[in-house]
C-alpha cells in the first residue's frame, strides 16, 4: 500500500478507535448496570412485600395526626424510605420526615402519575410507585425507593477497572501505533540515514534493504541507482583521468626523440662545422621529417579528442554502398607490389549508408596500415566490405564465421586480415585503448606508429553508429572488424 494511504487510514483509525472503545465500555457498563439491578431487585423484593403490604391500606391515605403512623415508623431502615400521596398530589407521609399538614407539599399531577408500576432504575436507587383503591376509587398513591448498597460500595473498584482498561487500550493504541510507524516510517529512513553516511564516506552498504512497494521502498532503490550512477561515473571520470595522463605521458615520450633529433641536428646546422650541400640536405630532410611525424602525432591527438567529444558531429552523407566502397578499396590494389604481399579483396554490398567519407577513410587508412605493419613477407592480407545478407569470404579465419554471422546481424562489416604472429590475449583486450601498442614477441619491439591509430578507428565506428572488435589466432593472424549500420537497399542496383 502507498505510504499516503497508510497513513490516511492509520489516522482514521486512531481517531475512531478509541470512540469505539469508548461505546464498547460504556455499552458493558450499562449491561452489567442492567444484570446488576435486576439482581438487587430481586434480593430487595423480600423486603418490600411487608412494607407494600403495610402502605396498601387505604387508611392511610388522610390528613391525620402523626400518631396515626406510627406503625409505619416500623418499617423504616437506613435503605428503603416511602412517600404517601392523595390523588390530588397532597403528600400526607414521608419516611424521611414528620408528617406534613395539607397543602403543606404537593406534587403536580403529570409527575405523580409518571410511571406508575414500573420499577424505575436509576443510579444510586430503585424507585416504585403504586396506587391504592377503596371500592374502585383511587385514594392514595404510594412511593417507595430503595438505596443500591451493594451498588454504590462497588463503584470505586468498578471505577478503577474502568479507568485501568481506559489506560491498557490507551497504551496498547499508542504501542501499536508506534510499531507501524517504525515499520514504515522510522526503520527505512534509518536504512536511508545509514546508506548515507556509509556513502559519504565511500563505503559500500553490506546490509541488505528488505524490498518494499510503496514511496519509501522507492526511495530507496532511488538512492541505491543514484549511487550506482554516482560510482559508475566517478569510475568513468578516474578512467578519462588516467587516460588523459597516460596519453600526456605517452605523448610526451614520442615528442622526446624527434625533439632531441632536431635539437642535434639544429646544433650541428648552426655550428662552425662547414658542411657539404648533400650533408646539409640530408639533415634538412631528417628535420622535416621530425617536425611532420611531431605533427601527425598532434593531429592524431586532436583528431581522438575530437571524436570522444559527445557534443563533436560530423556531417553525415547518404553513398551507395558498392560504387563507394569499389572506389575506398581500389586506392589499396597497389600494396601486393609495394609490400610483397598477396591482397585479396571482396565488396559484397547493394545497400545504403551514412557515413562521413574522410573520417570512414581514416578508419580504413589505420586498420590496414595496422594490417601492413603485421603482415609476414609474402603474407596474405583480406579487405572485404560484406552486407549482412551476403556470404562472408573464403579467406575469413574458419572458427570466427559463426561468430562473425551473429555480430554482423542487419548490419555491414568492413573486414581488415592479415597474416602474421597472433597478439596475446592480454594485449587484445587493450588493444583500442590509447597509446597501447602490440609488442612482438620474437623482437620484442613494438609495432611503431602514434599508439592512437586503433582508438581512432574505434570512435570513427562507434559515430557512425556501429562498433569494432578485433580476433587473433595463432597459425592464422588478426582480423578487424567494423560494424556499420545499413540504411535500405540501393534502388538503382534493383533497376539495373
Amino acid at each position: 500500500m502507498k505510504l499516503k494511504y497508510w497513513l490516511m487510514l492509520a489516522f482514521l483509525i486512531v481517531m475512531l478507535l478509541p470512540v469505539a472503545a469508548g461505546w464498547a465500555l460504556y455499552s458493558l457498563y450499562n449491561y452489567y448496570n442492567d444484570q446488576r439491578a435486576v439482581t438487587e431487585y430481586v434480593e430487595l423484593s423480600g423486603q418490600l412485600a411487608p412494607i407494600e403490604l403495610a402502605l396498601s391500606d387505604p387508611g392511610l391515605y388522610q390528613l391525620h395526626s402523626p400518631d396515626a403512623f406510627a406503625a409505619l415508623s416500623e418499617l423504616e431502615n437506613g435503605r428503603v424510605n416511602f412517600a404517601l400521596y392523595l390523588p390530588t398530589g397532597i403528600r400526607v407521609y414521608t419516611s424521611e420526615g414528620s408528617t406534613w399538614s395539607a397543602g403543606a407539599y404537593t406534587v403536580g399531577g403529570a409527575e405523580l402519575y409518571r410511571n406508575l408500576y414500573n420499577l424505575q432504575i436509576r443510579h444510586r436507587t430503585f424507585s416504585l410507585k403504586k396506587p391504592v383503591w377503596e371500592k374502585g376509587e383511587l385514594v392514595g398513591i404510594y412511593e417507595i425507593v430503595m438505596l443500591r448498597g451493594d451498588w454504590l460500595e462497588g463503584i470505586s473498584l468498578r471505577t478503577t477497572w474502568v479507568m485501568g482498561l481506559a489506560a491498557t487500550f490507551f497504551i496498547l493504541l499508542y504501542g501499536t501505533v508506534l510499531w507501524l510507524l517504525s515499520r514504515k516510517l522510522f526503520r527505512p529512513m534509518k536504512y536511508l540515514i545509514e546508506r548515507m553516511d556509509a556513502f559519504a564516506r565511500g563505503e559500500a552498504a553490506t546490509d541488505v534493504v528488505p524490498v518494499r512497494h510503496d514511496e519509501m521502498g522507492i526511495l530507496l532503490q532511488q538512492f541505491d541507482a543514484m549511487q550506482d550512477k554516482i560510482r559508475h561515473t566517478q569510475a568513468d571520470v578516474e578512467r578519462e583521468q588516467k587516460e588523459k595522463e597516460l596519453m600526456i605521458a605517452s605523448l610526451s615520450h614520442d615528442l622526446k626523440t624527434p625533439l632531441m633529433s632536431i635539437s642535434a641536428y639544429t646544433e650541428v646546422l648552426n655550428g662552425d662545422r662547414q658542411l657539404k650541400r648533400l650533408e646539409r640536405q640530408e639533415y634538412q630532410d631528417v628535420l622535416l621529417g621530425n617536425v611532420e611525424r611531431m605533427k601527425q602525432m598532434i593531429s592524431e591527438l586532436e583528431m581522438y579528442t575530437a571524436l570522444g567529444s559527445s557534443e563533436s558531429e560530423m556531417a553525415m552523407v547518404k553513398v551507395e554502398g558498392e560504387e563507394f566502397f569499389d572506389m575506398l578499396l581500389g586506392s589499396y590494389e597497389g600494396l601486393a607490389e609495394r609490400g610483397q604481399i598477396d591482397v585479396k579483396m571482396d565488396v559484397r554490398t547493394d545497400q545504403l549508408y551514412r557515413v562521413h567519407p574522410e573520417q570512414l577513410m581514416r578508419l580504413t587508412d589505420n586498420l590496414i596500415n595496422n594490417a601492413l605493419r603485421h603482415t609476414r613477407t609474402n603474407g596474405v592480407m583480406g579487405l572485404g566490405v560484406i552486407a549482412s545478407d551476403w556470404e562472408l569470404p573464403e579467406w575469413i579465419i574458419p572458427s570466427l564465421r559463426a561468430e562473425l554471422d551473429n555480430y554482423r546481424a542487419g548490419a555491414t562489416l568492413i573486414l581488415v586480415q592479415n597474416e602474421g604472429p597472433a597478439i596475446p590475449e592480454e594485449q587484445l583486450i587493450r588493444i583500442f585503448e590509447p597509446y597501447v601498442q602490440h609488442q612482438n614477441q620474437e623482437e620484442k619491439t613494438y609495432a611503431g606508429g602514434s599508439g592512437l591509430g586503433l582508438s581512432i578507428a574505434k570512435r570513427v565506428a562507434i559515430k557512425h553508429g556501429g562498433d569494432m572488435r578485433m580476433w587473433s589466432y595463432e597459425g592464422y593472424g588478426t582480423l578487424a572488424a567494423c560494424r556499420l549500420p545499413e540504411h535500405g537497399e540501393c534502388k538503382c542496383r534493383e533497376g539495373g
